[in-house]
This record gives C-alpha cells, sequence and structure tokens, in this order.
C-alpha cells in the first residue's frame, strides 16, 4: 500500500506538459486552392499549400517542387514514392527519392519556391467568400514557358518524339503531368528553409518522422504539346 501511494505521488509531481502529447499530429494535409491560367506561350498557376498540425516550431515556412512527368510514368513514380528505402531520413549513403527520379529520367525538375505562413484567411472561393481557416496554409505562384516546358519533358526517357494524334495537326501523344512535392522541413530537400527552422524536427501525416515526404500528389491535370514550327512556339493544352 505504501508502495502504490508513493508511486501516486510521484506521477502527481510531475508537470501537466511532461504527461501530455508534445506535438499534435499532421492531420491534413492538402491543397485547398489551384487556379490554373493557360495562355498562348505559357502556363501559370497559383496553388496553397495547407498543413493543419504538427511542430509549432514547423509552421513558419513550407517549400514546394514542382516535378514533370508522363502520365504513363505516373505508376512507377507512385511505386518508388511508397519505398521506405529511398524516403527515409535515417537512410545513410543513399540516394533518396528525388534524386532516384531525376537520374532514371522519370521526372523533370521544373521548380523550388519557399512561401511564409499566410497572415490572412486564405480565400477559395469568389461566390461565397468561404476561406480557408484552421491551419498553416502557404500561396505559391509558378509560372513556366512552353517551349522551355517542352524542351524539359523531351528530355524524360519515355517520352517519344515520334508519337503523334493521327490529325492534319502534330500533337505529341505523350501527355504529361505536374507533381506537386512538399518536403519535411528537417530533411535534405528543405534547401530553402531558414537553418533554425530545419534543426527542429519534424514530422509528416500522424507522426510519421522518418518519412522525407509532406505531401507528394499530382496535380488534377495532364497536358499536351503542339510545336508550332513556322512560328516558333509551343502550345499546351490542358485536359
Amino acid at each position: 500500500m505504501k508502495l502504490a501511494l508513493l508511486t501516486l505521488c510521484v506521477l502527481l509531481s510531475f508537470p501537466a506538459t511532461a504527461m501530455a502529447q508534445r506535438d499534435a499530429p499532421v492531420w491534413s494535409s492538402f491543397l485547398p486552392r489551384i487556379a490554373m491560367f493557360d495562355e498562348r506561350t505559357t502556363l501559370d498557376f497559383e496553388i496553397v499549400f495547407k498543413k493543419a498540425g504538427g511542430p509549432h516550431e514547423q509552421s513558419a515556412h513550407s517549400q514546394v517542387f514542382v516535378l514533370g512527368y508522363l502520365e504513363k510514368d505516373e505508376p512507377q513514380i507512385l511505386e518508388l514514392a511508397a519505398d521506405k528505402n529511398i524516403t527515409s531520413k535515417s537512410t545513410k549513403n543513399r540516394k533518396l527519392l528525388i534524386d532516384v527520379l531525376v537520374d532514371e529520367k522519370l521526372v523533370a525538375l521544373l521548380e523550388t519556391k519557399v512561401a511564409m505562413e499566410s497572415d490572412e484567411p486564405v480565400v477559395i472561393s469568389t461566390k461565397s467568400g468561404r476561406a480557408s481557416r484552421g491551419g498553416s496554409c502557404y500561396d505559391f505562384e509558378f509560372s513556366f514557358d512552353n517551349s522551355k516546358l517542352f524542351e524539359r519533358i523531351g528530355k524524360l526517357k519515355n517520352f517519344d518524339h515520334t508519337n503523334f494524334v493521327k490529325s492534319d495537326n502534330r500533337y505529341f501523344n505523350d501527355k504529361f503531368k505536374l507533381m506537386i512535392f512538399v518536403p519535411v522541413n528537417d530533411c535534405k530537400y528543405a534547401t530553402k528553409i531558414p537553418i533554425e527552422q530545419k534543426e527542429f524536427y519534424d514530422f509528416a501525416h500522424f507522426m510519421d518522422q522518418d518519412t522525407i515526404i509532406q505531401y507528394f500528389k499530382p496535380l488534377p491535370y495532364r497536358f499536351q504539346f503542339k510545336p508550332l514550327e513556322d512560328e516558333g512556339v509551343v502550345l499546351l493544352y490542358i485536359d
């Protein structure tokens, strides 16, 4: 009886914070807003990345990579993204996911940017005025020249430059997509995150402290090229 009372006293002597969970899990990670603008010579789009939960020290900044890849290679890319041997922060002296995908010419690394957490609610509906709240939101905008996109995507190993749609116009049959990759802020790919933030641990969905992947999903569009040889212009069509 005395031992039981002593144990209870010791437990009650700890502050409540010591007995509680240090951080909430990352319970949401998604893109509440995607805006695509198809110009004659450029592809412009805006996205908002939202992460709810996780270590509060990791809320200040978030980094996004835009990867281009062929639609027909998507199954292989997603299979590699599920391989813990190349998605683990604890993996030493081995190439990780993005290095593998680039080296295998399965993706083209198009651009990466970092954004600070938005101070204002992100309006995602101009009709109702509804805004995304309750988590950390980060605004990004990207602009890609169609001709340069064609050069980058055309160098992927499975792009067939001889395969055209049966038409009077030269539409390439191979369609490509865009993948959004958000690394956790304490892995090697968080190259633009401030060092003081990067040094503090980060984790992904529901307390996964070992993965490098905060978010890795394709945008819901596919794209098709049509070069205009007499004008030196590459047109881009969105499906």
